[in-house]
């Protein structure tokens, strides 16, 4: 079988392609190892989401190795393995990150495609952002966004949800009084402050939306689809000039039959950032040395495949409230949820709507005294040049320039570091169980940047093993140390009016464990978690620095071959990476297009997708 184009992995940004690609024409084969979900109510529903990890079907179930730093836990991993990939079984958090970070990552490559006013139309081009009905209720709720910066005709609708819980504006008057400014659209290159997202929930139904709803609600004639594809190999042949390689075709199995697809354009690479490194690798694309271990030929000598993992961490702190407050974790009694499933049936409404939606997000300095956070940065400065010394050489010097933009964005005091998410019910069950019939809320201290850098590879020539996955948590002493600062700060937003006179006790951690700098270290191994945002290990970076892709996305030594996906952000960003995946997606889509022969007008460009995208919406509406 041929094809125009073969994208590996349907997955958030693998489906926003296909279907840009299908747009004009385009022949598009999709290798997805899941399969398409049309309805099951634990995707649908917002409050159910919880309800999908660790199916089988549609998680992937990653887990870490056993991490040093946590006392040799292992780190459970979900990604989503179904058409639509995570953004069918995430939180549905919308958020984007600070202009001069989407900057800096443009200037580690000469400054080219990748600015904030380079993607900001991107941005826009994949969502219509619906807007509350009431202007009132958005105000008092901060539920604002200012038009400029968001798309009101892209394929993906998505709003503010309903229900947003009695402690949510205690929550955003807390950090005001806290010193945190109130920012009014978070998604428009400032993302400090106090907040509430809208969401990828599409407010007229109640029910997520996904990349895979988004761009394939009717399956256009020229996009074929293989589910439960697993990859085996992309195949190569030399160019004339014997120096480059071209992607020729794709092996994979599907129901226990081998098969072949030819690609006559490209091969574009959406696995994600725990998948995509492991494919390179088993296609001949890696370190040398890496690639003898497992017995597969070096085709393509990149030492930065899979380095540079990077993630969010997160560790949840709670407290107990009023009992006259209503929160989410009514929902574990089957009569009150019997009642609020009827509600969301009949008006799209309650709780069963929604999901947390207040966020914060701040600089070491208002989190800590400013001599804290000096000493602190010291700590990681002197850490990441030992810890360089363990770093292929090959990849050191990228890596160091990495570690320099982020020191520079943790001193400047105008890049956010720590992010608190107001969840309005209990979250601490690695610590502790609830009260039954009590409610509680969670603040969970997410620390956005971490020093560490872990790596992903392959660990045999077998596709059906996963790769073996270490984020090194706590390799570098100052993230430990920075976690802690967070969870302490967690502490004093519930502590702090209005909150506080909602509050009636504190349960995780315990004051004694917030007054003992072992004992809390102790809690913050015992209860981490991901916060499930990986990147960096296919990172967009110049070669010689350890990249893997071009700022085109193309990979080095590759003529048609290209990744996109979390994988090629070479740097954390200070924002869940959905809206950015999304944004990746579209740009990734225009740069083919532009390099499509012959020329075909891109998204930006073209009329007709709109007229397209119009007819394919209401054609697959669903009431």
């Amino acid at each position: 079988m041929a094809t125009e184009y073969i994208i590996i992995g349907g997955g958030t940004t693998g489906c926003v392609i296909a279907g840009r690609l299908a747009e004009v024409g385009a022949s598009v084969t999709i290798l997805e190892a899941g399969y398409e979900i049309k309805h099951d109510d634990r995707v649908d529903i917002p409050a159910n989401f919880t309800k999908i990890l660790g199916d089988e079907k549609l998680d992937w179930r990653f887990r870490t190795v056993p991490q040093v730093g946590l006392g040799g836990r292992e780190v459970p991993l979900p990604r989503g393995k179904m058409l639509g990939g995570t953004s069918m079984l995430n939180t549905m958090t919308w958020a984007r990150a600070s202009k001069d970070e989407y900057d800096g990552i443009a200037n580690l490559n000469d400054g080219t495609d990748w600015s904030w006013d380079d993607l900001l139309p991107y941005f826009k081009a994949c969502e219509t952002v619906v807007a509350p009905k009431s202007d009132a209720w958005a105000r008092e709720n901060n539920a604002t966004f200012d038009p400029v910066f968001h798309g009101q005709s892209g394929p993906l609708r998505r709003g503010f949800v309903p229900w947003l819980g009695e402690s949510h504006i205690p929550f955003l008057k807390s950090m005001n009084n806290l010193g945190v400014p109130t920012n009014l659209d978070s998604c428009s290159g400032n993302n400090l402050g106090v907040f509430t997202l809208a969401t990828s929930i599409d407010p007229s139904t109640a029910r997520r939306n996904s990349s895979a709803r988004a761009h394939f609600r009717i399956k256009p004639e020229n996009v074929t689809l293989f589910q439960g594809a697993h990859v085996r190999k992309i195949t190569f042949k030399s160019a004339s000039n014997g120096s480059t390689r071209i992607a020729k075709a794709v092996e994979f199995e599907q129901n226990g039959e081998i098969k072949i697809v030819a690609a006559s354009i490209e091969v574009i690479l959406c696995a994600g950032s725990y998948e995509t490194p492991k494919i390179l690798e088993l296609s001949g694309i890696g370190d040398p040395d890496r690639l003898a271990k497992i017995g597969v030929e070096t085709l393509i000598d990149l030492p930065g495949v899979g380095e540079n993992l990077q993630d969010h961490l997160l560790v949840p702190t709670s407290a107990e409230l009023r009992a006259d407050i209503v929160s989410g974790d009514y929902l574990s009694d089957p009569d009150f949820a019997k009642k609020e499933m009827q509600i969301y049936k009949d008006t799209r409404g309650g709780q069963y709507s929604s999901i947390h939606s207040a966020f914060s997000l701040l600089q070491p300095q208002l989190v800590m005294p400013n001599d804290k956070a000096e000493e602190i940065l010291a700590t990681a400065r002197a850490d990441a040049s030992s810890s360089l010394k363990l770093i292929n050489p090959r990849i050191r010097h990228g890596v160091q320039s990495l570690y320099d933009l982020q020191s520079k964005w943790y001193a400047d005091a105008q890049h956010g570091q720590f992010e608190f998410m107001h969840i309005p019910q209990f979250c601490t069950h690695a610590a502790s169980s609830p009260k039954d019939k009590t409610p509680y809320l969670s603040i969970l201290a997410v620390y956005m940047r971490p020093f560490s850098r872990g790596r992903v590879h392959a660990i045999s020539p077998d596709p059906s093993i996963p790769p073996n996955i270490d984020p090194c948590y706590f390799s570098n002493k100052a993230d430990l140390h920075l976690m802690a600062q967070a969870v302490r700060f967690a502490r004093k937003i519930v502590q702090a009016p209005p909150l506080s006179s909602i509050v009636v006790a504190t349960t995780d951690p315990s004051t004694e464990m917030l007054d003992d700098d072992a004992k809390l270290e102790n809690y913050i191994k015992d209860t981490l978690e991901s916060a499930h945002h990986p990147t960096g290990t296919a990172a967009m970076m110049p070669r010689e620095l350890g990249g893997v892709v071009a700022s085109d996305l193309r990979v080095y030594g590759c003529t048609n071959l290209r990744v996109a996906d979390a994988s090629v952000i070479p740097i954390q960003i200070s924002a869940h990476p959905q809206a950015t995946l999304y944004a990746i997606g579209e740009k990734a889509s225009a740069m083919i297009l532009r390099d499509r022969s012959p020329p075909r007008n891109t998204l930006l460009d073209s009329a007709a997708h709109v007229l397209s995208w119009v007819t394919t919406w209401f054609s697959g509406w669903e009431f």
